[in-house]
């Protein structure tokens, strides 16, 4: 019996140990969990932050993105409209000859061409419809210019000297274009209040 005894109390100690050691095993391990826990937390709110971070970046990248491309579809919207508007005016334009004041109009802008090349010698260039019109004003004003029918335009002239290093752009059309920069911001601000 003693022995049984002994085989008995050894057990006994060896499932007190058991338990000791599990208890404590498991208490080190909750340690460890908690530790760890405390540890990653910090972490865990680095990367949630950087991903909040990220995420806003990105939205404002699309919400700049959607302005930008609203921005310039307004832009060209504008600029259709603008260009409609001077498309029509030259339209209107087009029939400037038939104004009874036209002969009078193409002798200023002679008049405005010559004056802006000085006293040089100059070649005039006009439309063929306006050939015969030009000779009379050139007799009018004693002015004695080679005329060369070499444009298609809706009235007016274009000049250049002798040399061809000077030239005066002078025609209803290059005058619409020149008008049509001067007096762009006007326009716009008449058109779309800007």
């Amino acid at each position: 019996m003693a022995i049984d005894d002994l085989i008995k109390a050894v057990e006994v100690s060896g499932q007190e140990r058991i338990t000791e050691i599990l208890e404590r095993s498991k208490a080190e391990a909750d340690e460890i969990i908690k530790e760890a826990q405390t540890r990653d937390e910090p972490l865990r709110t680095r990367l949630l932050d950087d991903a909040k971070k990220a995420v806003e970046i990105q939205r404002n990248k699309l919400l700049s993105a959607a302005r930008e491309k609203r921005r310039m579809e307004v832009i060209k919207t504008k600029n259709e409209i603008f260009q409609k508007i001077f498309d029509e005016a030259l339209h209107k334009l087009a029939t400037v000859r038939e104004h009874p004041q036209y002969k009078e109009n193409l002798k200023l802008m002679l008049s405005e061409a010559i004056t802006g090349l000085g006293d040089r010698d100059v070649v005039l260039h006009v439309d063929k419809k306006d050939e015969v019109l030009l000779k009379e004003i050139l007799i009018e004003l004693k002015e004695n210019y080679q005329i060369v029918p070499d444009l298609t335009c809706a009235g007016g002239l274009d000049i250049n000297t002798l040399d061809e290093r000077f030239v005066v752009f002078n025609t209803v059309e290059s005058r619409l274009k020149k008008a049509k920069e001067i007096y762009r911001p006007e326009i716009f601000s008449i058109l779309f209040g800007e």
